[in-house]
């Protein structure tokens, strides 16, 4: 079994995993344990900030496992391991502290790598410090029920990995939101492609959805409404072929309204971030928001009654439309009876206790609702 510590946004999180692998266990709150073939590799997930393999499911002495389990692996030399701690069980400096002892006490020269602020350790320490390369890092799970899961971290999250398709890209367009390149593989993998699926982007504004299909191997068209959208995207697909190895190049097809342009493949998955609407700066009135509804149901019901008579409907549709949420009150497009008339069957993840799947950036007024639809 493999461990998974999930990011902010624990719905999305749990929902990617269940899409993804055969089966799931809850830990905690922040971690889930899956049942996966092969070692699990960290960029092909957007929800997940660390990747772990476990090597004890009911640790009964925390100290004596991971000095044995790190003694198996390393005889002899300098040594760096850090500890996280995740759920019920919190940080203690003198575990690591007991820790380090017993493997001096093994003539090893050992450094113990903490983080005395929190109880784990970020992506950015564990990467700065080698702890996946020439060290360990161990993580301390406890769930609900008592039981404390050790796990080995083999993967964290690259974040200027990230943060360089995010920000180096030629063209960003602030003014229409931009799709996080995690958001987006989380919604490929919500979509449940396979390797000959084309991830179809009727609203590609910059190109980031079709970046992460191209990140993942897997063809992708766009298209959008807006000629100087199509342009910016045209402009980040060239960067794309140039900072990294893709096996198949991202497509444009030109300017279209995905109201009404037709899908001509034969096996492909719309995933896409349609108009959010108006993009405020400062807190709107509920008026405002109650203003631009109308205009935004519109849109998605049209796109989504096309596209029940395209000859060839796709595999799966996952969507990311509009929610506002002003001082605790959340709005929504509430359009879900209406996609159901027209023969959508909504998805629900056996793992999200609620029906919303949402992202949402704390001071922000605009957040996103994940909607999957069969």
């Amino acid at each position: 079994m493999q461990l998974l510590i999930l990011g902010r946004e624990k719905n999305l999180c749990l929902a990617e995993a269940e899409s993804l692998f055969k089966q799931q266990r809850l830990i905690c709150e922040d971690a889930i344990a899956v049942e996966a073939e092969q070692p699990i590799d960290i960029d092909s997930l957007g929800g997940s900030v660390k990747v772990a393999r476990i090597f004890q499911n009911n640790s009964k002495s925390i100290q004596s496992d991971i000095t044995k389990h790190i003694l198996d692996l390393h005889k002899q030399g300098k040594i760096n391991f850090g500890l996280s701690f995740y759920g019920k069980v919190r940080g203690n400096k003198a575990i690591g502290i007991t820790i380090k002892n017993k493997l001096k006490q093994q003539g090893l020269s050992v450094r113990h790598v903490r983080n005395d602020k929190e109880s784990a350790l970020n992506a950015a320490t564990v990467i700065h410090n080698k702890l996946l390369t020439k060290g360990y890092e161990i993580l301390v799970v406890q769930g609900e029920d008592g039981k404390v899961v050790l796990a080995q971290t083999t993967g964290v999250q690259d974040i200027d990995s990230y943060s360089k398709r995010d920000y180096d890209k030629p063209c960003r367009n602030k003014k229409v939101g931009m799709l996080p390149p995690k958001l987006s593989q989380i919604m490929i993998n919500l979509s449940g492609p396979s390797a000959d699926t084309t991830i179809v982007d009727p609203f590609c504004g910059s190109g980031g959805i079709m970046f992460e299909a191209a990140l993942f191997g897997l063809k992708s068209e766009g298209s959008d409404l807006s000629d100087e959208m199509t342009k910016c995207s045209e402009k980040n697909i060239d960067w794309l072929k140039h900072n990294y190895k893709l096996k198949h190049v991202p497509v444009i097809d030109a300017t279209a309204d995905a109201t009404t342009r037709d899908y001509d493949f034969s096996k492909y998955n719309i995933v896409s971030e349609g108009y959010l609407g108006e993009n405020f700066i400062s807190r709107p009135s509920v008026g405002r928001i109650k203003e631009q509804i109308p205009q935004l149901q519109t849109l998605y019901l049209e796109f989504l009654s096309h596209l029940t008579k395209q000859p060839k409907r796709p595999g799966s549709i996952v969507l990311s439309i509009p929610f506002w949420n002003i001082e605790g009150r959340k709005f929504f497009l509430n359009i879900i009876d209406e996609i159901s008339k027209m023969g959508y069957n909504i998805h629900e993840f056996q793992s999200v206790k609620s029906r919303e799947l949402l992202y949402y950036r704390e001071g922000q007024f605009t957040g996103r609702q994940i909607l999957v639809l069969n």
